[in-house]
């Protein structure tokens, strides 16, 4: 497990002063690579074993406000290790109370090859903590009947990382620009990404959003790739009005 104490700045939020999914989701990647970073896997050393870990789900939820200026902990626990999947877990607290956790599971892959790498092959002995909080199931899958809004979005240059693919902190973005509500008119009280296949620099996804009962749906198919990219969900808090 790994503290570390982060604030959230003017360009980690919305103009509500809100913030953004994936500034909380960037805090996360870099909390995340300290902690492996301790032992030994650092991005060169997991590179010079042409290694490197891809994201494959995420949950975000949130019990709180978190508003620009806030000064949080963040923890970040290595939880368990299933089959070829290991499960990270994060917690964000705000003046000693919960104000939002995300799990989270990821593969090791083959960098030249993106082939899955067994856990039982990566160098580095990485110690699991149990996390404080509980979490909400992330589901196998996101299903769709019709798709109530569609549009198109080209992953850009600034959109990829070092592993040549979209970053997994852009996908929440996708969905904030293109939802089909006032995301400033009500706070986001929930995000759920599952990754499906990697995106690159060009690429043309088509986001296709339905209302559902949490909020919205949504499937993003790469149309360069002919894949699907991912599924989400994409939940707001319509009892209150900011």
């Amino acid at each position: 497990m790994k503290e570390t104490k982060i604030t959230i700045c003017s360009y980690d939020v919305l103009p509500n002063g809100r913030v953004k999914p994936s500034a909380l989701q960037r805090y996360f990647q870099q909390v995340a690579l300290e902690d492996i970073s301790a032992v030994g896997a650092t991005y060169q050393a997991m590179r010079s074993h042409s290694m490197v870990f891809v994201i494959t789900k995420l949950r975000m939820d949130f019990f709180g406000d978190i508003l620009s200026g806030d000064e949080l902990t963040l923890r970040t626990y290595p939880y368990k290790v299933e089959g070829v999947t290991f499960f990270r877990a994060f917690e964000l607290y705000k003046n000693g109370e919960l104000v939002c956790n995300a799990d989270s599971r990821w593969v090791l892959i083959n960098y030249v090859k993106r082939t899955i790498v067994r856990p039982t092959e990566l160098p580095f002995e990485i110690p699991e903590a149990q996390p404080a909080s509980e979490f909400f199931p992330i589901p196998r899958r996101i299903s769709q009947t019709a798709a109530e809004k569609s549009v198109e979005r080209t992953v850009l240059l600034t959109e990829v990382d070092e592993n040549h693919h979209l970053n997994n902190c852009y996908y929440s973005d996708y969905l904030l620009d293109h939802v089909p509500v006032d995301v400033l008119a009500h706070p986001v009280s929930a995000v759920c990404i599952l990754f499906d296949h990697e995106a690159y620099l060009g690429d043309v996804l088509e986001l296709r959003f339905q209302t559902i009962d949490e909020g919205f749906s949504a499937v993003a198919v790469n149309k360069t790739a002919a894949k699907n990219c991912f599924q989400a969900i994409f939940a707001l808090d319509f009892s209150r009005k900011i």
